[in-house]
């Protein structure tokens, strides 16, 4: 136990030293003191909090007022393992995407020649990969403003540009006819050496994926680079292409 932890502990009435030397400051406690300090070490190491601990141990601690102390503490407790059980189905439900995801690029990994791209698009920057998924789901939502009716369930193309150090440009384009005024025009030239991996559905998360066919590159001495595209189709499958070059 530190000397800062308990001089805190003592200002807020929790322990007091069994004497003070007055001409340095210096404190000592009793042995029988260890009992109280073992207390209220334990009351923390469960999450009380110091007033409620200073309640709990305190000389005035009355029936009804321990009783509401510790509905607190259930409570607490109650909403901590209900945020963290939520956390748990998140963290397998990712593991089990990943297991899934592993198999699918195992299965439809292809390396050969991309094609040149020509698309009506909204792009945006962002600092960080963190940033892509809200991103995606911006410019997607502008794309689609922009579509006929006729062509809103048009094959969608999304593309990552990392290639500048400042930024990351997020692209969601498609061929379809639509509204030049209100639409760029973005280009992508074909490559000689790229791969392809399609999932019959949706990844739950596509950084995952990307992860996952990274993975499986490293394995044959390759590595993405340049643009990276994320293809989704009407019917929709989805697929991930990008240039590579040897690791």
């Amino acid at each position: 136990m530190s000397r800062r932890m308990l001089r805190h502990w003592e200002q807020l009435g929790l322990i007091e030293p069994a004497s003070v030397d007055p001409a340095t400051g210096y404190r000592r406690y009793a042995d029988s003191q260890a009992g109280r300090v073992r207390a209220v070490a334990s009351l923390r190491a469960v999450g009380s909090g110091l007033e409620q601990i200073v309640d709990l141990l305190g000389p005035g601690l009355t029936q009804g007022r321990l009783v509401e102390l510790l509905r607190e503490r259930a409570q607490e407790l109650e909403r901590t393992i209900t945020e963290e059980s939520a956390r748990l189905v998140e963290v397998r439900s990712r593991l089990a995407a990943l297991e899934r995801g592993s198999g699918t690029v195992m299965s439809t990994l292809e390396l050969g020649p991309l094609p040149a791209l020509r698309l009506r698009a909204v792009s945006v920057a962002v600092r960080d990969e963190t940033e892509i998924p809200d991103a995606v789901r911006d410019v997607s939502t502008r794309l689609r403003a922009c579509l006929s009716p006729a062509d809103r369930d048009a094959e969608v193309v999304c593309l990552y540009d990392g290639t500048s150090d400042e930024s990351i440009t997020v692209t969601a384009g498609t061929a379809a006819t639509a509204d030049a005024g209100a639409l760029g025009v973005v280009e992508v030239p074909a490559v000689a050496a790229g791969v392809s991996v399609t999932f019959e559905q949706s990844p739950g998360s596509v950084a995952d994926a990307w992860i996952t066919l990274d993975a499986a590159l490293a394995e044959r001495g390759l590595r993405t680079t340049g643009v990276h595209r994320h293809v989704t189709a009407t019917a929709g499958p989805v697929t991930l292409q990008a240039p590579v070059r040897t690791a």
